[in-house]
């Protein structure tokens, strides 16, 4: 009976130790999760605007959101939220307010691209489309209904879905359970590394008979849409973005004059941006300095020479990059044709690449 006693209270202290050291380790995990999130949402809502748009007629504004893609002064939304908007206003993180213009609009692929006075914004992080997962954790952030700068939690549901609402023909969307409702429209879908990857779209209901109304069904527009009908704006150099390409996208509609390039510029077809310590600790890049890759244009010497979302350039020929305006200035001294040898980090790899550079179109 006693040997009994003795192996109960053996198992029971047992069972309390490793209850205790797995509380120990889950807080540590849940906590560490949650910081991430909260430094997530801290980086990607300072490229988040809020839009309002007035039109005739209309007591109060239209509400929607946007993205600022561009340091100075560039911003994506949807083109339902702007269109047919007599004057659109919108307002930053900081509270500050700016009167916009309508530089390009998209009506086939429901984007608009709008532009403010101002300089020194905080883009977004564009992501790469190819790394997008079903399953995935996403962030949106927007204006449902007006209560600016809401944030919401979910995961990619579905990749490439098409959807035709109001007269438009959605493709290749990305479904997500992340709650996005009237006000959402042209906010941000990021992921946990506070890169955009789909821009805030529509909640389907379903048609308009033989169903109830669905719940849950939110759609955003796939960042690769986003890069083609912003091609111009993501290219150009004084948009504190590494040269890439200046074709526009053919479902686009001007709406001011575009930024000029000369025809005989070198051309290697990444967007990117300066790359910083924090930014080198997120992407486990050994080196703290150069030009962080945010895509490389589709039949691009550079997307043909595989370089991708996430690598760093520290080098052309040995020369050391230092920012994004520095290795712009460096591209300027080669010319089509020209071969250069380019320092990449990937996490903790560097390796060398050999591109033939081509003239920017």
């Amino acid at each position: 009976m006693r040997h009994k006693l003795l192996r109960c209270r053996f198992l029971m202290f047992i069972t309390l130790a490793l209850g205790i050291a797995w509380i120990s380790c889950s807080l540590p995990c849940r906590a560490s999760e949650e910081e991430q999130r909260i430094k997530v949402i801290d980086r990607a809502q300072k490229s988040v605007v809020s839009v309002r748009t007035y039109r005739k007629n209309q007591d109060k504004p239209g509400i929607g959101s946007g993205v600022i893609i561009s340091a100075d002064g560039f911003i994506v939304t949807n083109a339902h939220v702007v269109k047919n908007a007599e004057s659109v206003k919108v307002q930053l993180f900081n509270k500050k307010i700016f009167n916009a213009s309508i530089y390009q609009l998209a009506k086939d692929s429901d984007l608009a691209v709008l532009q403010i006075n101002a300089n020194g914004l905080i883009p977004a992080r564009l992501g790469d489309p190819e790394q997008v997962k079903v399953g995935q954790t996403v962030i949106t952030i927007g204006d449902p209904l007006g209560f600016t700068g809401t944030v919401t939690i979910g995961m990619v549901s579905s990749l490439h879905r098409n959807v035709e609402t109001k007269g438009i023909k959605y493709r290749d969307l990305i479904q997500t359970d992340a709650a996005i409702n009237p006000g959402s429209s042209g906010g941000g879908m990021f992921n946990m590394r506070s890169e955009l990857i789909g821009i805030n779209a529509l909640v389907y209901n379903g048609p308009a008979n033989g169903y109830d109304k669905a719940q849950g069904l939110a759609f955003a527009i796939p960042i690769s849409t986003l890069r083609k009908v912003a091609k111009e704006v993501l290219a150009s150099p004084s948009h504190n973005h590494a040269s890439a390409s200046a074709s526009d996208a053919s479902d686009s509609t001007k709406h001011s004059s575009s930024p000029r390039r000369s025809g005989g510029r070198a051309w290697l077809g990444i967007s990117g941006e300066t790359l910083t310590p924090e930014k080198a600790t997120d992407y486990s890049i050994r080196v703290k300095n150069g030009v962080l890759v945010k895509s490389a244009a589709e039949g691009s010497p550079a997307k043909r020479a595989k370089l991708r979302s996430g690598d760093a350039i520290s080098a052309i020929n040995g020369q050391t990059i230092t920012s994004a305006h520095d290795m712009q200035k460096i591209l300027e001294k080669y010319h089509p044709g020209d071969t250069i040898l380019l320092n990449v980090w990937r996490a903790d790899k560097m390796f060398t690449i050999k591109i033939k550079l081509e003239a920017q179109g």
